[in-house]
């Protein structure tokens, strides 16, 4: 492989490992019962919102999907709004993960916040 080629991205490609192999997941089996869970929720309408705030309140931690209100910007703000508010008032915390997801923690526990490093030229 040539210097171009390393420059350009070309040549050899890793392969991406299928980590739902790796995980071996069974479901939502959850043995012996836990005081707490991480849960993913999709956010589809304010009743959804409802929902992540009481999953809140009995101190789970959740992964919001926020992909099935991506078309309707102006709801999604609204209703991310509403959480951020309550997320506040609570001591919880709010931070986005990805375009798709975000994530929301009970009162008392915190979101360790980066940000990226500035690039050097």
């Amino acid at each position: 492989m040539g210097l171009f080629d390393k420059i350009l991205g070309k040549g050899e490609t890793a392969e991406v490992p299928d980590l739902e192999e790796v995980m071996d997941a069974e479901g939502d089996v959850v043995s012996p019962p836990a005081d707490f869970y991480v849960k993913r929720i999709d956010l589809r309408n304010e009743g959804d919102a409802d929902l992540v705030l009481k999953e809140l309140a009995q101190k789970n931690i959740i992964i919001l999907n926020v992909v099935p209100l991506s078309k309707q910007p102006n709801r999604l703000k609204a209703i991310i709004s509403k959480l951020k508010m309550q997320s506040n008032k609570t001591n919880g915390d709010i931070a986005l993960l990805s375009t798709d997801s975000i994530l929301l923690t009970p009162s008392n526990v915190k979101i360790v916040k980066s940000k990226p490093k500035p690039v050097k030229e």
